[in-house]
């Protein structure tokens, strides 16, 4: 179940956001979503490289073979996350609509209180006090 929640609620909520583009308008440049697509984008790329470079999963809930702690992982814990929701958050500004703004807090909410806690036992159970020791040095969405 939890493998499928993230990739599913960023599709759902990027398709919402456009079906639903004329409905709850906001007056932002299209070039500021934009301005946040294309990093967030890269912050994907970059937290799924850096994994795959590793060999390690990318597969969310499923057990890693090494716990990486660098790169894109040095600054945020979960840099895929974080690059999916300022995906939904750029999508939103670029339809200029509220409705994307919506499901960027739904899927924040979602990730940070059911998804990410399951990742993170399961990463805690694997890795010890290794991850216990990062948890403390790295937050979970790089700013909290």
């Amino acid at each position: 179940m939890i493998r499928v929640i993230p990739i599913s609620l960023l599709t759902i909520s990027i398709i919402f956001t456009y079906i639903f583009k004329n409905f709850l308008t906001l007056k932002i440049p299209k070039f500021f979503g934009l301005l946040i697509i294309f990093p967030s984008l890269l912050l994907i790329f970059l937290g799924l490289f850096t994994l795959l470079l590793n060999k390690t999963t990318i597969i969310p809930g499923e057990k890693p073979k090494r716990l990486v702690n660098f790169g894109v992982f040095g600054i945020c814990r979960n840099p895929i996350y974080l690059g999916d929701l300022l995906l939904i958050v750029g999508f939103s500004i670029y339809f200029q609509t509220l409705i994307g703004i919506i499901f960027a807090i739904l899927f924040f909410l979602v990730m940070d209180k059911f998804v990410i806690p399951k990742e993170e036992e399961i990463l805690e159970k694997t890795f010890g006090e290794s991850y216990v020791e990062y948890k403390k040095c790295v937050k979970r969405w790089g700013i909290f």
